[in-house]
């Protein structure tokens, strides 16, 4: 599974994706065309206000559907083609996603279990972007020069796989749990030296 940001790098280091996801971000005409034109298979997230197709030479809004079965439904997506649909509820809201097939004669037997399978990938993609802004600080940084850059995206990238290890050691039980308690100790000793201070000045 790769995000379609990768994808004409994964090309470039002669792997070939069994399927690509990302957001809605990346769910514009030109990079489902390009995926297709690939021969993958691909999820996307679209927004609300995509227009599908029900019925020939009408379309509607994909959050105007009447129904959502939980196989999702084989629509148009207008100026690229069939697609099947699904709809999932995130923090009391709905979000749609996309699913479509290099060979369309597997459309039909796309179902739940395939949505499930590659959205629990695309998650664990997007945990991971997000623990790498957060957490291992990847997008901030104070030089310019290329070679700076780079290394600290690799310092940053090597930070999180240390992470990884601590995390399936048991040592921590989630990415943030460091960031979290990192201070602590710091603080404590702050809160206690300005406390014995404020007590000898009283």
């Amino acid at each position: 599974m790769f995000s379609c940001f990768y994808l004409l790098d994964s090309y470039n280091w002669g792997l070939k994706p069994k399927i690509v996801t990302g957001d809605t971000w990346y769910s514009g005409l030109m990079n489902l065309k390009h995926v297709r034109n690939n021969g993958l298979d691909f999820l996307f997230g679209v927004e609300k206000d995509r227009l599908i197709s029900l019925e020939k030479g009408s379309y509607i809004k994909v959050s105007d559907m009447p129904e959502f079965p939980e196989d999702g439904k084989i629509v148009y997506l207008k100026e690229f083609g069939k697609v099947r649909v699904f709809r999932q509820i995130f923090k009391e809201a709905y979000r749609y996603y996309i699913m479509g097939v290099a060979n369309l004669e597997n459309l039909e037997s796309v179902g739940y279990a395939n949505f499930k399978n590659a959205h629990d990938q695309h998650w664990q993609i997007e945990c991971f972007h997000r623990a790498l802004k957060q957490v291992c600080n990847i997008e901030k940084f104070q030089v310019r020069k290329s070679h700076a850059i780079r290394n600290h995206i690799y310092c940053a990238l090597k930070a999180f796989c240390k992470l990884e290890i601590l995390k399936t050691r048991q040592i921590i039980t989630n990415w943030y749990q460091i960031q979290r308690q990192l201070f602590n100790e710091i603080i404590a000793e702050f809160i206690k030296r300005v406390g014995i201070t404020v007590i000898a000045n009283a």
